[in-house]
């Protein structure tokens, strides 16, 4: 199974946890910049709104406290995010290809320049 790509709904509930951790550590940090445009793109502005509401009436809390929580409450929906963007994960739950990070700054790479 080493070879084969892996969606979340794949992975093992370890896994799943750590991969969804993963990404919620990558979506804070691009909430706190104003800066969720690329997630955006793929149809999950439903989600992203509800969570963003979550974020923003807890926005209090630390930041282990805000992922931990966003987490337990909102975790089908960055499931549902998860779905809707289709990386392909390792067993473990980590990403196959890439990081988080180097995933955005090739979807932002795609995006035309205004001239």
């Amino acid at each position: 199974m080493q070879n084969q790509d892996l969606t979340i709904t794949d992975l093992d509930e370890h896994a799943q946890l750590t991969a969804l951790t993963d990404f919620v550590h990558f979506y804070l940090e691009h909430y706190r910049t104003n800066d969720l445009e690329i997630l955006s793109q793929f149809k999950v502005d439903y989600a992203m709104n509800d969570i963003n509401m979550y974020i923003y009436a807890n926005r209090n809390f630390g930041p282990d406290q805000l992922a931990a929580g966003v987490l337990e409450y909102k975790k089908n929906l960055f499931v549902e995010i998860l779905q809707t963007i289709n990386l392909p994960f390792n067993e473990n739950g980590s990403l196959k290809e890439n990081t988080w990070d180097g995933w955005y700054q090739q979807e932002y790479a795609k995006i035309p320049q205004g001239k």
